[in-house]
């Protein structure tokens, strides 16, 4: 895979203010380019052997494939669930302009301590 890969990555948050914190880090570590906060999906999921329903903020990240690896460790570490959701798909097509902008806002060694 191509390093400058743009991907767009899927984290279900507990709510709307943990989403709106790690986005704010996640941009301030230079690991994302943009954030969309999807303020209230309703998710069903089994966890521990047990039906669950939660009401949960559903951030929309805007990264690379460089990145991703120091996204996905900086979520885990400040995240508030025992197993976040991170999920990434590549993008294969789009407006170049905005895809060139993405990964030219991202800085992922920046965000490594």
């Amino acid at each position: 895979m191509d390093s400058s890969q743009v991907m767009v990555v899927l984290v279900t948050t507990a709510g709307e203010e943990e989403a709106d914190r790690l986005a704010g880090l996640l941009l301030d570590h230079r690991l994302i380019a943009c954030a969309n906060i999807v303020p209230r999906i309703r998710s069903v999921y089994r966890w521990k052997g047990q039906i669950e329903h939660a009401d949960e903020s559903l951030l929309v990240l805007k990264t690379t494939a460089e990145a991703l690896e120091a996204l996905t460790d900086t979520i885990r570490e400040h995240h508030s669930y025992e197993v976040p959701e991170v999920i990434a798909l590549p993008v294969t097509g789009g407006n170049a302009t905005y895809l060139e902008w993405v990964a030219s806002e991202l800085h992922p060694d920046a965000g490594r301590t």
